[in-house]
């Protein structure tokens, strides 16, 4: 119980919006805005597969940033810990099993998917 008091704030749902960084917000926007015109652009002024892909993956990481901006940030703080040991042994594994592409032992072989811990 003590550390659901500790993780949880007292501000409310608008409350936290009210406190957003509008500024950074308009910015974030106004860059992404940006991209997606020069992803047209190189496309040769139509709507293709790379301009659709960067569209969607930039409404879906915005809103991710959203959601995520609203969490406590002593919640990751104590997440940050787990983390940095999880990302410490993966690079430990990597190195001792990891597959061996174009000469550079980067990747993590899941056997459904071959995965790159670098991106």
């Amino acid at each position: 119980m003590y550390q659901y008091k500790r993780l949880n704030s007292d501000q409310n749902f608008f409350q936290k919006i009210k406190n957003l960084d509008f500024i950074l917000l308009f910015c974030i926007i106004i860059l992404s805005a940006l991209s997606v015109f020069i992803m047209y652009s190189t496309d040769g002024g139509e709507f293709l597969y790379h301009t659709k892909s960067h569209l969607i993956k930039l409404i879906v990481f915005f809103i991710l940033m959203l959601v995520i901006s609203f969490f406590n940030i002593k919640f990751w703080h104590l997440c940050s810990y787990f983390l940095y040991g999880a990302i410490i042994l993966l690079l430990i594994w990597v190195s001792l099993y990891g597959v061996k592409v174009s000469g550079s032992q980067r990747w993590i072989n899941l056997y459904f998917l071959v995965y790159n811990h670098q991106n």
